[in-house]
């Protein structure tokens, strides 16, 4: 355990030599089973046994004047309380006592040391309080370690007249609540170390603390720390230097909220959820050096979340989902000298995220899908030419194409590093994404791009927003953007609701970037597809219908067409028509066009617009003949470029429907119909009654002798002892049963 080799350091180190001119020679205690001792360092004692152990050990060190011991470490078993006056007489400036089973200790029991006791462990136990009562006879401890028992609850007086203690060990306990003057500078003037680790505390007891202003290092890793970290999540930390705060349940860090730590050095926050670090997040921590935010969910680091840690030498961002190294990562960090990304999703690497000035001696991206195409020359170049240790620059692996996958970057010549189709035929096919309409309308942002149809078939990835500030773009927002080209009105024009408007200010001067993720050219093979627009002020359009604009972009995933088309005629020349069609959310916005075509020269007979949310209409007039009926959607808003452009593909997709003659004859019961069901079912009966006499006929009794030759089948054949009248009588029977089945 390193808190106890630190403390056999500490108090090693801190022994007074023995008078005289012989070396500290290991005092000779031994016992066996009662008691066995050994020393491992100078002016240690470690020490095992049982339940009378402890009083062998103090009596013989007791009489040992020529001896000393600084620091005793005692594993005793079968001890569960620690009795008055345990070591009286004895002069130690350290004792750690262990059993498993200590749960009560003696008001007395350390009293009585010839020596002032300057730490004390009681680590592994099972107390459920802190001793109170017996620790205020040791007002010169400047230690304490009370991790791995049980204790709950911290009271204002639980170190109460321990105004020397400097380091608190509290770990590995279930401590849920501390009162808020537990910590008080007070109580507690010197205290500069407190461990916390792996208990059970939330964010309010630790917010209602009130003060950890003297603290220089703070450990509260493995708690139950849920939430976004605020401003106000933590009391005063002046002179706090190391903050540990692993394996919890952060959410994001929002801007600002450590700007109470301006002396911190070393934050960890690994391990916990957090999946956006705001602007400004970092804010006043220039003296930061180490920061650790692996094995979190983070998409994207901006340049301004980064840009107040101008002293960060070493940042952690293994095992989160990053998509790309930007300049906006490193650019800001000017004295940082390792970098670590692996585990992420990277796959593309800016061409001026590694300059010749970066000073970076360690960076490591294995387990990324790096993309290596012409996009990577920059980097490619760079990692050759960098002081980085082999297995830095080994770590870099490619992924795709498939031609290289698997494929050290390093190993790789530049002019192999093609885009698109230059691998056979070096004429790049590149594919063109263009902003064709921008919305402000105060509140959102429309944007609505031009894709190339070889593009398709296509999915959304994510959507950047960058910041113009004269000689740099800062990265602001990075989201996930949902969307799937198969379901689109049409694929060629995507429409997108920029997230996250609030935290851009008017009149400010941004670029607007999407990242697609493509098959073109129909290949098996997945590339990302990245267009973005000309810088472009936030202002206000006036002259635009953001209801109906805000109602088309969020159902443009809908994609609204028709489904089926009913057409019956339900007396003589009314043609009734029932269109479906895909629900959108306000079909109050678009209107059906029916139109009716002869269907030998295809004239327009008939033509009507009707709601589509009421898609029924009854076309009257019709003749007795045959007719194609076809249905578009047009959007009947104000008049605009996306709504023009809108109906005119709607025109070139109608669905259509074909009713013929048969399917047209008058479906009311006539004079005529009813004559002739009438004849058909006289017909009928008097079919059925000849036959039904015929049979009686046939099965009467033959009385006449004149016979004809009958040949028989094999089945029917009659047994040879009967007349000739029996067996033709037979026959006719067994015909008979025959016809029935």
């Amino acid at each position: 355990m390193w808190w106890l080799l630190w403390m056999l350091w500490w108090c090693g180190t801190s022994a007074v030599p023995a008078p005289g001119p012989d070396p500290w020679k290991c005092p000779e205690i031994s016992h066996p089973p009662i008691v066995e001792c050994s020393c491992d360092m100078p002016h240690t004692l470690r020490c095992t046994g049982d339940s009378t152990a402890m009083e062998i050990i103090g009596r013989r060190l007791k009489d040992l004047d020529t001896a000393y011991v600084s620091l005793l470490d005692c594993t005793v078993q079968n001890f569960t309380k620690l009795p008055g006056l345990l070591l009286k007489g004895v002069a130690l400036h350290g004792l750690v006592i262990s059993s498993g089973e200590i749960s009560e200790i003696h008001r007395s029991a350390f009293e009585g040391l010839s020596a002032p006791l300057q730490a004390l462990g009681l680590p592994n136990n099972q107390l459920t309080t802190v001793p109170t009562e017996a620790l205020k006879s040791l007002p010169e401890l400047d230690r304490l370690d009370l991790s791995g028992n049980r204790l709950r609850v911290l009271s204002e007086t639980s170190f109460y007249g321990l105004k020397n203690l400097s380091f608190i060990e509290l770990s590995n306990n279930i401590i849920w609540k501390i009162h808020p003057d537990c910590f008080n500078k007070r109580f507690l003037p010197q205290l500069r170390t407190l461990r916390l680790r792996n208990n059970k505390l939330n964010i309010t007891s630790i917010s209602y603390l009130s003060s950890f202003e003297i603290l220089e290092e703070l450990d509260l890793s493995n708690n139950n720390l849920i939430g976004p970290l605020k401003l106000d999540t933590f009391p005063n930390m002046d002179l706090i230097r190391d903050l540990q705060l692993s394996h919890n349940s952060f959410s994001s860090i929002k801007m600002g909220a450590l700007k109470k730590f301006y002396n911190l050095k070393i934050l960890s926050l690994h391990h916990n959820q957090i999946d956006v670090l705001e602007d400004h997040a970092f804010v006043n921590l220039t003296n930061l050096t180490n920061l650790d935010l692996a094995h979190n969910r983070i998409v994207a680091v901006s340049g301004a979340s980064l840009a107040h840690l101008t002293n960060l030498i070493d940042l952690d961002l293994r095992h989160n989902f990053l998509r790309a190294l930007t300049a906006d990562v490193i650019i800001p960090l000017r004295r940082l000298e390792t970098l670590k990304l692996d585990e992420n999703d990277i796959s593309i690497i800016a061409s001026d995220a590694l300059r010749a000035t970066t000073v970076l001696k360690r960076l490591s991206l294995s387990d990324n899908p790096l993309n290596c195409d012409c996009s990577l020359v920059e980097f490619a170049a760079w990692l050759s030419n960098s002081t980085l240790k082999q297995e830095d620059k080994e770590s870099a692996i490619c992924t795709t194409p498939p031609s290289l996958e698997n494929a050290l970057l390093i190993d790789i010549n530049l002019k192999d590093l093609l885009c698109g189709e230059e691998e056979e035929n070096q004429s790049p096919i590149k594919i063109k994404i263009n902003l064709e309409n921008y919305i402000f309308n105060g509140e959102e942002i429309f944007l609505q791009w031009f894709i190339e149809e070889k593009a398709a078939p296509y999915s959304c990835d994510a959507i950047f927003v960058y910041e113009d500030e004269g000689d740099n773009e800062v990265l602001l927002e990075s989201n996930d953007l949902k969307c799937n080209s198969t379901n689109m009105l049409d694929s060629r024009f995507l429409n997108v609701t920029v997230p996250n408007v609030k935290n851009l200010i008017q009149n400010h001067k941004y670029r607007y970037c999407v990242v697609l993720i493509g098959s073109p050219q129909n290949t098996d093979e997945l590339s990302l597809i990245l267009g973005c627009s000309e810088i472009i002020p936030l202002i206000k359009n006036v002259n635009v219908n953001p209801t109906l604009h805000q109602e088309l972009y969020k159902n443009q995933h809908i994609s609204p067409k028709v489904i089926g088309i009913d057409a019956n005629f339900t007396s003589i020349g009314n043609l009734a028509i029932n269109v479906n069609i895909q629900p959108i959310k306000n079909q109050k916005q678009c209107e059906l066009n029916i139109v009716i075509f002869e269907l030998d020269d295809f004239n327009v007979l008939f033509q009507h617009k009707i709601n589509c949310s009421s898609p029924k209409y009854t076309f009257s007039g019709l003749q007795d003949n045959s007719y194609k009926i076809c249905v578009n959607i047009i959007y009947n808003s104000s008049p605009s470029l996306f709504i023009e452009r809108l109906n005119q593909q709607n025109k070139q997709k109608q669905s259509c429907v074909t009713v013929f003659k048969e399917e047209i004859k008058n479906r009311k019961i006539s004079t005529l119909d009813v004559a002739f069901v009438t004849s058909f079912l006289v017909l009928t009966f008097t079919v059925l009654v000849i036959i039904w006499a015929v049979r009686k006929i046939l099965l009467r009794p033959k009385l006449h002798h004149h016979h004809h030759h009958q040949t028989h089948h094999q089945c029917f054949l009659p047994p040879p002892d009967l007349d000739e009248q029996q067996r033709q009588h037979n026959r006719y029977v067994k015909l008979q049963a025959t016809t029935k089945l």
